[in-house]
């Protein structure tokens, strides 16, 4: 077992990556223009983001007891994310999303499987979590999400949950308990809108920041981030580059940029966004979650490259 700064706990998926030229009507049959496979998932997309950036990072987790959990547990451990706590769960199947892509813009079908390939509360271990730094979460699977939250406040460890629509509309009185205790939520602008019933992300993070929660960013795709505390909120515009592939990944490259620029790096807000618009923006023009994931250098060399030295 290796120490970790910042541990996902949460899902890792098989993502077959199909491109489109364009997304098809009901019962219409078109040609792809390609087809591969990734490693995937939101969670284990956010560790890969950490991990290449130069940071200790650790997946808790499971896969199925197959060929894919296999390829998935290699993969991380090829881009150095710890798999002491990845269990494989006999008799299931790892989860294999379906994401179609057509002119960049991207529609996923998530796996059943995720929701079986899932640890038990007694797989947690107490000292891996609090000898972190941050843990970070989707909530996919929220009894365990409550118990890893509990330790980790237990030893100071700072808790960061990404906010996706499909679990934002399980509302807000199944999720309030586990939000609450988010140090930074980063939904999306529909997760956003889902969690408040609010109809603008500005309206969104005034209510989620009197609700009691220390700092809340909200990803707006092409329109960058809103972040906001009790102090200010304000709109950081993303990067505009011409090359856009693949969206998907985008905003796990953002959240894995973001902790490890806030929490580990210790910058300010404003540059820790920057720095994680800068990461999405590169992460976007290749295909695949991970593939245009950036290194350090490579970030580094992005933000110079637009006059940004100062980070």
């Amino acid at each position: 077992m290796n120490k970790a700064e910042i541990i996902g706990l949460g899902e890792v998926v098989v993502d077959w990556v199909t491109e489109l030229s364009y997304f098809p009507k009901p019962d219409e049959k078109i040609d792809a223009l390609s087809e591969n496979y990734f490693s995937g998932g939101v969670t284990a997309n956010f560790l890969v983001a950490v991990a290449r950036l130069g940071c200790s990072c650790g997946f808790i987790g499971a896969v199925g007891d197959d060929l894919y959990g296999d390829f998935l547990i290699k993969d991380f451990k090829n881009e150095n994310v710890d798999v002491s706590f990845i269990i494989k769960k006999l008799g299931k199947k790892t989860p294999i999303n379906f994401i179609f892509i057509a002119k960049g813009e991207k529609t996923i079908i998530q796996s059943p499987h995720m929701y079986n390939t899932k640890l038990k509360i007694s797989d947690l271990d107490e000292s891996y979590i609090a000898e972190a730094k941050l843990l970070h979460t989707t909530i996919i699977h929220p009894e365990l999400t409550k118990r890893a939250i509990e330790i980790a406040k237990k030893h100071d460890v700072k808790v960061s949950i990404d906010l996706e629509p499909q679990i934002a509309q399980r509302g807000w009185k199944v999720l309030k308990q586990i939000i609450l205790e988010a140090d930074i939520l980063i939904p999306n602008k529909e997760g956003a809108n889902l969690i408040t019933k609010c109809k603008t992300p500005k309206k969104a993070a005034e209510n989620l920041i009197k609700k009691g929660i220390p700092i809340v960013v909200i990803t707006l795709g092409n329109d960058g981030a809103l972040v906001a505390t009790k102090e200010f909120q304000k709109k950081i515009p993303c990067f505009k580059v011409d090359n856009i592939i693949d969206t998907t990944g985008a905003g796990d490259t953002f959240n894995g940029a973001l902790s490890v620029a806030y929490w580990i790096k210790k910058m300010n807000l404003e540059k820790s966004i920057i720095y994680a618009n800068a990461a999405a923006a590169l992460k976007i023009q290749r295909l695949g979650a991970r593939t245009g994931m950036p290194s350090k250098s490579e970030l580094i060399a992005f933000l110079q490259s637009k006059n940004i030295v100062n980070l």
